[in-house]
């Protein structure tokens, strides 16, 4: 009972700190964007809630090395909030403003539509010849996000024009990725962070608060009772979908899963061992802070090197002996060997635990707590300027932070392509979708471009 008081001591606290920093982004100026609260959902997500089931009876793993490995997480996301809450202010502050409404800007009501194109042509690309070149990869991965960036931008079109029908449809849209991608690669991944950065955009939009809150209450529910039917008959569909089935098989086989899902039960074992096993990132943080804490073996900054160093493009540097991906890095902190083929991320908060212990946890999570923070902010502030194109190349490059489970060597090469592509469409292929108000010539009018 003692053990269960103390975890569920971690828990209210690490809730508190997320609702502190949300309240004050929500309750501040100027406004976000909806990457902060993605962020905080995708963290929570592999830390939070997985903690949570061991305050019952349940215990899969050792319940010692779930709250060694949570309160690292705990505080992570404390320094993280103070990093939000208190620093960013700072940080802006320090930044030469522009006066309110110095530069305004015209974007065409058609460039949504337009970055919905450029991201389905990143994702055919990306099975082509041309997406597996040197530094092609990253730019033609990120480059798909540029799809739900013009579904953000299609629910701004529909918030300012008022129009409740058409903003429901975009976010009801968005549902349909996580199956887009489960029925094209077999993997959910994908497609719930894509969902996920359009729900955190309309939320940021939706008055009042109450109702963000009750609708991420349910859609959370449902969300839970369909990934532990998906990880039911996740063999069954990726043996379709890999083995090259028709899609209307797969979609048949998707539409069974959907009309056999069971409600997600707390006291159902199976259920949370669906969750547990793959949704509980404390287990690789607990077994690296004992393992460390007898060897003495830390990185020593190694792997945050190894960040820095992916920002190099490997069309410059082929030998660049730096790759995305981390097995590796779980397998040699913790001594869990893998089998073949399976994807593990190390997440953020072991990847900062493995190079200086709490104290890099407590220094990385407050750097990443400005940085997301600026970003949104930063991005929110070019979407209501009418820089929608400055609004989207900040936001590709903040959705870049959303891979929590993912090593830093992934977080920085995405970001930089995530620059490169937002560049590359808006300065190539969009350029006369966007201009500013002119000063002293006849106001530029988005109906002239034909």
């Amino acid at each position: 009972m003692d053990n269960s008081i103390y975890l569920a001591g971690w828990l209210i606290v690490w809730l508190g700190a997320i609702l502190a920093a949300l309240l004050f982004r929500w309750r501040g100026r100027p406004a976000g964007s909806g990457l902060l609260l993605a962020y905080l959902f995708h963290l929570s997500l592999i830390h939070w809630v997985a903690t949570c089931i061991y305050l019952a009876q349940y215990a899969y793993y050792e319940r010692a090395v779930i709250e060694i490995g949570f309160r690292q997480s705990a505080y992570a996301v404390l320094a993280f909030a103070f990093g939000s809450v208190i620093l960013t202010p700072v940080v802006l502050a320090l930044r030469r403003e522009r006066g309110p409404g110095a530069v305004k800007y015209h974007p065409h009501p058609s460039l949504p539509k337009a970055y919905i194109i450029a991201g389905m042509a990143s994702y055919l690309l990306s099975s082509s010849v041309l997406g597996r070149l040197p530094s092609a990869t990253a730019l033609v991965s990120i480059g798909q996000y540029l799809f739900v960036i013009g579904v953000c931008l299609s629910c701004w079109q529909a918030w300012l024009q008022r129009s409740t029908i058409r903003f429901l449809g975009w976010l009801l849209a968005a549902l349909l990725l996580p199956f887009v991608t489960i029925l094209s690669q077999g993997f959910i991944g994908y497609g719930t962070v894509a969902a996920t950065v359009v729900f955190a955009f309309g939320a940021g939009l939706i008055r009042p608060r109450w109702k963000v809150v009750v609708a991420g209450l349910l859609m959370g529910y449902l969300g839970l009772s369909f990934y532990v039917g998906y990880m039911r008959d996740r063999g069954e569909i990726r043996e379709m979908v890999w083995g090259g089935q028709p899609v209307w098989d797969r979609v048949e086989r998707v539409y069974r899963t959907l009309r056999t899902v069971e409600w997600f039960d707390w006291s159902d074992e199976t259920h949370l061992r669906a969750i547990d096993e793959r949704l509980n990132q404390n287990f690789f943080v607990g077994t690296a802070v004992r393992r460390l804490s007898t060897s003495g073996d830390y990185a020593y900054g190694e792997t945050l090197w190894q960040g820095v160093m992916a920002l190099v493009p490997r069309v410059l540097w082929p030998e660049k002996p730096v790759f995305a991906g981390s097995p590796g890095l779980v397998t040699a902190y913790t001594g869990i060997r893998f089998a073949p083929g399976t994807s593990v991320g190390i997440g953020q908060v072991m990847e900062f635990y493995i190079n200086f212990g709490t104290l890099g946890v407590v220094l990385g999570f407050l750097v990443l707590g400005v940085l997301i923070t600026v970003i949104d902010i930063t991005a929110g502030a070019r979407l209501r300027q009418g820089d929608w194109q400055g609004f989207a190349l900040w936001y590709l490059m903040g959705i870049s932070f959303l891979q929590v489970g993912g090593s830093l060597v992934e977080i920085t090469s995405t970001a930089a392509a995530g620059v490169v592509a937002a560049w590359l469409v808006n300065k190539g292929l969009l350029l006369r979708y966007q201009k500013k108000q002119p000063t002293l010539k006849r106001q530029w009018a988005p109906s002239s471009i034909q």
